[in-house]
């Protein structure tokens, strides 16, 4: 049996391989923007198995190999990682756990061809499960990105991300209109086209409508020079084929099916090739102690072709895919079998995760990858400079600021130059990680003038020496701040 023909039995299968493709070049694209696997064994691990599932998007055992070793990568990094990628990883965890509901659900499938009902293949089952959750949980990262922005010094346009980000754009690109009368424009449009986004994403019929616009405003995007943008836009580019109509889908699916496989294979390696090129670019850029900016730049430049190849499939699949009356609705109830929407509600942890996340700057909580980057969003102190939402302050972390004023250790200079207040948490941190054996540290905290010194015997001197449990370390992480007399500057 052909390709073609395995996809035509099968469209949920099809599909399923089309996402694990894009998978892998997210994956891919990430490494190219973030170039820290390179040292890590974790990372050369995630490359077998990009590699892996990219050569072989049909095997299931394959694509949960690479979710696994993916999760366990960037895990590992916490909670250093991009705001984007600790997102990801609750994507991954979806997908991977709608891979393990449907093994359990191969029992059920196996009794009903033994009683002589059809059933639905593993791929078709997996696919349905995850595709609606990871549709919501794509959406409520929008939601938030614009909640999140909803706050003073967003509308300031002295330190307004979206006018900072659109000055960086434009010095970057020729030819972009710049100057103060673009200031308000570019705040005002960036609130409406993030919350346009989401908002055509939940209904069917608009759905296209919000593809072409999210596809248009993060190509744009892309153009940041800033590290990583365009690895959000490659992330964004895979989850939108979920948002595909079926039709759509499966048009671009039987097309890629349809290919001879000469011709797959002759892409495969151009990717592959463009990829290892790319690596070995910034690998001798590194060498030469070139900054990031200038790695970020060769990988971007790799990564525009493949970007405009992929937003031209899904725009010609939206024109061409035939109409059909069974597109994907944003339900649970997409599974093709009462078995598999019972199993399928078990996944609604994840996007209510997210949901925590997202909310944890009001609730005391981290305020790092909980998607308020480049949102100027300040919650600490009592004092949120949101326009509508307080922090209730559940946890007390960011309540508990402190004031470096001198040190003997590198890891504060940037706070004592600077003057921004950071929360205790992360003091602990900085100074449980010194590697100085006289480490000291002047500080204000809450108002009360400290002398913390590495081993001497007073409590607040023990406790900012002392590590913070493995866990909390990993998912909290707060960003620094400006003092309350100053507007909150733009940062990721």
């Amino acid at each position: 049996m052909t390709e073609s023909q395995r996809v035509q039995n099968d469209p949920c299968a099809g599909r399923l391989q089309f996402l694990t493709i894009m998978i892998a070049i997210s994956s891919m694209t990430h490494m190219v923007s973030f170039q820290w696997w390179t040292d890590l064994l974790t990372g050369q691990i995630v490359l077998g198995a990009t590699l892996l599932i990219f050569l072989f998007p049909g095997s299931a055992s394959a694509l949960a190999v690479f979710l696994v070793c993916s999760i366990i990568h960037w895990f590992s990094l916490a909670p250093r990682i991009p705001n984007h990628v600790f997102f990801e990883m609750l994507v991954h965890l979806t997908l991977l756990s709608s891979l393990g509901l449907s093994l359990l659900n191969s029992r059920q499938r196996q009794a009903n061809e033994a009683s002589g009902d059809a059933s639905p293949s593993f791929a078709t089952t997996a696919f349905n499960l995850a595709r609606p959750y990871m549709i919501i949980e794509l959406i409520i990262l929008y939601l938030f990105t614009v909640v999140h922005k909803l706050n003073f010094d967003f509308f300031n346009p002295e330190v307004s991300c979206a006018v900072s980000m659109h000055h960086d754009v434009a010095a970057f690109i020729p030819g972009i209109p710049e100057g103060p009368w673009t200031e308000w424009p570019t705040i005002i449009g960036t609130l409406l086209i993030e919350l346009a986004i989401p908002i055509l994403f939940i209904a069917r019929r608009t759905r296209p409508f919000g593809l072409i616009l999210g596809i248009g405003f993060h190509l744009f995007l892309a153009l940041h020079p800033h590290g990583g943008i365009y690895s959000f836009t490659g992330l964004l580019f895979t989850l939108y084929f979920l948002l595909l109509p079926d039709s759509s889908e499966d048009w671009l699916t039987s097309r890629w099916a349809k290919i001879p496989t000469v011709g797959r294979i002759v892409f495969k390696c151009v990717v592959l090739g463009g990829f290892s090129l790319t690596v070995y670019l910034q690998t001798l850029a590194s060498g030469e102690g070139k900054p990031f900016a200038d790695l970020n730049a060769i990988g971007f430049i790799a990564w525009l072709p493949l970007a405009l190849l992929i937003a031209g499939a899904y725009i010609l699949a939206l024109i061409f895919g035939p109409r059909n009356e069974h597109d994907a609705k944003l339900s649970v109830d997409t599974s093709n079998s009462q078995a598999e929407s019972r199993l399928g509600r078990l996944l609604w942890i994840f996007p209510i995760l997210i949901l925590i996340n997202g909310s944890s700057p009001y609730l005391g909580l981290k305020t790092t990858t909980a998607f308020s980057m480049f949102s100027n969003l300040r919650t600490e102190g009592g004092q949120s400079n949101h326009v509508i939402l307080p922090n209730v302050a559940l946890f007390k972390y960011q309540e508990d600021l402190v004031e470096v004023l001198e040190s003997n250790d590198p890891q504060f200079e940037k706070l004592v130059d600077s003057g921004d207040l950071v929360p205790w948490f992360e003091v602990r941190r900085m100074a449980s990680k010194s590697e100085r054996a006289d480490a000291e540290i002047t500080c204000v905290r809450n108002g009360i003038l400290l002398v913390l010194k590495r081993g001497d015997s007073s409590q607040e001197s023990q406790e900012a020496f002392t590590p913070h449990p493995w866990l909390a370390a990993k998912l909290l992480h707060f960003r620094s701040i400006r003092p309350f007399d100053q507007p909150q500057k733009c940062c990721w």
